[in-house]
């Protein structure tokens, strides 16, 4: 009954357009796919055909003394099994292999989709449920590719194949176990009903005991802190206790199905015996014909269970299908504009920001009427309180999003009507955590610049003053970074990421406050190669502290999406309140 906790709970609609639609981005495996139904079919019919040849033997064999009938009987049963397992084997692995080249072109397709899309959307999509398709839901689609499509297929043709087969051998006992197996079906999809919102309240009280228990453990030294150990329990334990009448509930509809099942197939071999065994005696019909019939019926029960277990593996795989479909379907906002045309070579470096009026929802506007010039080479610190709107102007000259009001120019081109290539050569981002892939150093360094050779990687580190570092490590430019960097401190992650931008030799610089989280050591260090990446490029500083505002050579002040203030850090100090309150706040955060 494990194919029952996958029960699919998302509301699909268009079942036929979506099932068009998967076997559209499928249509290179439509013969292998053919091949494995054809295999399937030849593996049922040896199996349906192995009774008949019992038949034969026991109405011309057995019956009539012949041990030639009996022995070539039995060598065409031997033949069949032999024949049914040939074709059962391969018909298995192709759809396996179907189901696996299925997903790895559709997890490619999805994750290809992914990090084309812009920021935007992932802004407003949660990273646990981006998470979640390629996780869960692909596993959801797994496990029909890997064992559901198997049974489900194999099940369909066993079903097919032994109501026609009984209907061939006898059919007042075909119709009178028809009748019995009709029970069955209604019972199946009563059945199925129950369990899957049984399931479906397994799957969301499940969740719930998962969250109070990462809630709890995460907390403990806050629980503990406040003497609540009880009271956490006490939330644990209600959740835990509501999972628990959720899988009642489904243990209960368990516990009706399977022994109505029993009882219908014990009922039906009786019928079959009381009906079939009074016309063997009246001589209307072969022993034969009665013992192929109940072999027949012994097949048609299981594989209608089956079907019913598999329905809901189906249901949660359409389910899975239509909610990564959705996630294919989101267009993107950040687009090339027809005739889009490189940046210059070389890019300058000037940036302007001219009438700039930007909200992330069209009702609420972050920034108003932004006239903002950064000359190529300038170091501008942007500085503001939370939600001022200083992260805003860095993503937009990053082409995160696109202005509603105005334009955003690198050397008077237009972003939107530049190409995507040449703007990523020529604006770099270092945020606040150096984030590094798992892979080597060298692979890090070289992300952005991947024909970059030796020679080019240690004049960048040589420049930086961190040469020898990098040769202190155990294997140099080949040393391991582990999962997101875990090898190293945030400062040395931030050095590799510096030298990342570094090596890809940009333009223009945007720094999200990339000193704020380290240590005054580190930050010293981090500085110093700072200084060097930043020589001669223009420089956009989100400025969390006071330190990098002092370092600028202008400062802007965002206030209510709009610049409020525009000079030296000096210049600010005595002209503008807005600018001297920001400073003190600062000064006496750093005392």
């Amino acid at each position: 009954m494990r194919f029952m906790q996958h029960a699919g709970d998302y509301e699909v609609r268009g079942k036929g357009r979506l099932l068009a639609r998967a076997a559209r981005l499928g249509r290179e495996l439509k013969w292998p796919a053919v091949g494995s139904l054809v295999a399937a079919v030849f593996a049922t019919v040896a199996r349906l055909a192995g009774p008949m040849t019992v038949k034969t033997g026991i109405d011309r064999g057995v019956a009539d003394g012949d041990k030639r009938v009996v022995t070539i009987a039995a060598l065409v049963f031997l033949v069949l099994l032999v024949v049914q397992y040939v074709f059962t084997k391969i018909s298995r692995y192709g759809i396996s292999w179907v189901g696996e080249r299925y997903l790895l072109r559709l997890r490619s397709v999805v994750f290809g989709h992914l990090v084309r899309s812009d920021t935007a959307f992932f802004s407003r999509s949660k990273s646990g449920v981006l998470v979640s398709r390629m996780t869960s839901d692909i596993e959801s689609l797994q496990e029909f590719a890997g064992d559901g499509a198997v049974m489900a297929l194999s099940n369909v043709l066993t079903v097919a194949g032994v109501a026609v087969a009984m209907a061939l051998v006898d059919i007042p006992m075909a119709l009178a176990a028809f009748a019995i197996i009709g029970l069955l079906i209604g019972v199946s999809v009563i059945f199925q009903r129950h369990a899957s919102r049984a399931y479906e309240q397994v799957r969301e009280r499940i969740g719930r005991v998962l969250a109070g228990l990462q809630e709890g453990i995460a907390g403990v030294r806050v629980v503990q802190a406040f003497t609540q150990e009880q009271v956490q329990a006490a939330s644990f334990g209600r959740a835990n206790e509501a999972h628990y009448r959720a899988n009642m509930r489904a243990g209960t509809a368990i516990s009706w199905y399977f022994p109505s099942v029993g009882l219908l197939r014990v009922v039906a071999i009786g019928a079959v015996l009381v009906i079939g065994g009074l016309r063997v005696i009246d001589g209307t019909l072969s022993f034969g014909t009665l013992v192929v019939f109940l072999l027949y019926l012994d097949w048609f029960f299981q594989p209608i269970v089956n079907l019913a277990n598999v329905y809901n593996l189906f249901q949660a795989a359409i389910a899975a299908l239509a909610k990564l479909f959705d996630l294919l379907d989101v267009e993107r906002r950040i687009e090339e504009r027809p005739g889009a045309f490189d940046l210059p070579d070389p890019v300058a470096g000037d940036v302007a920001l001219r009438g700039v009026g930007f909200g992330y929802d069209d009702e609420v506007m972050v920034l108003h009427d932004i006239d903002l010039a950064v000359p190529a080479g300038q170091r501008l610190a942007v500085v503001g309180e939370t939600g001022a709107g200083k992260s805003t102007i860095a993503k937009l000259v990053l082409r995160f999003y696109d202005p509603q009001e105005g334009k955003v120019e690198i050397d008077g081109v237009d972003l939107r009507d530049a190409t995507s290539e040449s703007r990523t050569d020529a604006v770099a981002l270092i945020p606040q955590d150096g984030f590094l892939f798992s892979g080597t150093v060298r692979d890090n360094l070289t992300y952005g610049a991947p024909d970059a050779g030796d020679d080019d990687i240690w004049n960048v580190l040589r420049a930086m003053g961190v040469d020898g570092w990098i040769r202190a490590l155990p294997d140099g430019l080949e040393t391991a970074v582990r999962e997101r960097g875990s090898r190293f401190s945030a400062g040395e992650r931030q050095l590799i990421a510096l030298g990342r931008a570094f090596l890809n030799d940009p333009s223009i610089i945007v720094l999200d406050e990339a000193t704020s989280s380290l240590d005054p050591e580190t930050e010293l260090e981090v500085e110093g190669a700072l200084r060097v990446l930043l020589a001669g490029r223009t420089a956009i500083v989100i400025a969390h502290r006071l330190r990098s505002a002092e370092r600028a050579d202008r400062v802007i002040m965002i206030g209510d999406g709009r610049i409020i203030a525009d000079g030296s850090h000096n210049t600010l100090i005595r002209t503008s309140p807005e600018y001297g309150h920001l400073v003190d706040v600062w000064e006496r955060g750093r005392s």
